[in-house]
């Protein structure tokens, strides 16, 4: 794995944690209809990204990254979901699970020239995921400090964001050592 990567999966890795928290903080003030929103979409996000990513690295071993995946997304649904209710936990363990699954197809099916391209667009999505949720979160803070304002300024924060996915692309290539070379023809 290159620095990038590593770097990605970080990021992401944080910024899902901090929504967790968040999401454990702030319970009380939620309703359990937030709590399976927010165990559903997390575990779908870290479970497509984590299936996508382990089902590249263990590319030929599909069984292998599918239960993997699985576990990943299982584990975030449950985490979260155990905040909120029974209903809650249930459906972020299944979404998590479905997602897991999909994103080790995912990374078993594209072509290696195509890796990079698909581990960004999917950390942008999981990262958006978590973003939003923090977004959602910060709505029902009644009192809220200058730092929550600017985040729910979609002006400032957009941006933020969009530079901050560019920047992190510009560390592409992920899986250099991996690509298959070919040979050329005589």
């Amino acid at each position: 794995m290159t620095i990038g990567l590593v770097l990605l999966a970080t990021l992401l890795l944080i910024c899902s944690c901090g929504a967790g928290v968040l999401a454990y903080i702030f319970r009380k003030k939620l309703t359990a209809m937030h709590g399976m929103l927010f165990a559903m979409s997390l575990a779908m996000g870290i479970g497509l990204f984590g299936g996508l990513l382990i089902g590249i690295i263990y590319q030929g071993n599909l069984l292998l990254s599918t239960v993997i995946g699985m576990g990943a997304g299982f584990m975030t649904g449950i985490i979260i979901g155990s905040f909120y209710s029974f209903l809650a936990l249930l459906e972020g363990m299944l979404s998590g699970m479905m997602a897991g699954m999909m994103g080790a197809m995912l990374g078993e099916m594209i072509m290696p020239t195509d890796w990079d391209k698909t581990i960004m667009i999917m950390f942008t999505i999981a990262s958006s995921i978590c973003l939003l949720i923090i977004f959602e979160i910060f709505a029902h803070v009644k009192k809220q400090s200058k730092l929550i304002r600017i985040y729910q300024n979609p002006f400032i924060i957009g941006p933020i964001f969009v530079l901050l996915c560019l920047l992190l692309y510009s560390q592409a290539p992920f899986f250099t050592e991996w690509i298959p070379h070919k040979s050329p023809h005589h």
